[in-house]
């Protein structure tokens, strides 16, 4: 086969995937980042399938009903500040838009940033489904090969 030939069947099974890898670049999903490092990239894994999805939006929606609080958002420690909840692709990230993270038995969202005049703020909510969650979240980040063992025990340790 000619290196022309090669190049035009390249470009016609670009063209009949194109399609494949619109849909799939707009398929629900959920980021999931744990907040463990500094200094160098945090674990991060993309959640898409259908179980998972609705296992997470769940215990989500159950955390979300709990009374919000707004206040002052904590300051970022070093180790563990919690697993930030962000949703890409789909209609859920154009209807859910916030990040949140969740640490412990608090689901945060932050609401301003911080100016030299004033600190962050943000609306927490505390209920046991947060913590639910996030202990499912670490599970399925070991369980993906995001975290390790000693990763999963100092972020257990640190809740």
């Amino acid at each position: 086969m000619s290196q022309r030939s090669l190049k035009t069947l390249f470009a016609g099974l670009l063209l009949l995937a194109a399609p494949a890898f619109a849909l799939a670049a707009d398929a629900p999903g959920v980021k999931i980042t744990y907040l463990v490092y500094s200094g160098r990239p945090d674990p991060t894994i993309t959640v898409t399938d259908a179980a998972s999805l609705r296992a997470i939006e769940t215990r989500l929606a159950d955390a979300m009903a709990a009374p919000a609080q707004s206040g002052a958002a904590p300051d970022p420690v070093l180790g563990y500040n919690g697993i930030l909840i962000e949703h890409v692709g789909g209609s859920s990230a154009k209807a859910k838009p916030q990040p949140l993270v969740i640490k412990g038995r608090q689901v945060r969202i932050d609401t301003a940033p911080a100016t030299e005049l004033k600190s962050a703020t943000a609306s927490t909510r505390t209920s046991a489904a947060a913590g639910d969650l996030e202990a499912m979240l670490l599970k399925l980040g070991q369980k993906q090969g995001a975290l390790d063992a000693t990763t999963l025990n100092v972020l257990l340790d640190g809740r």
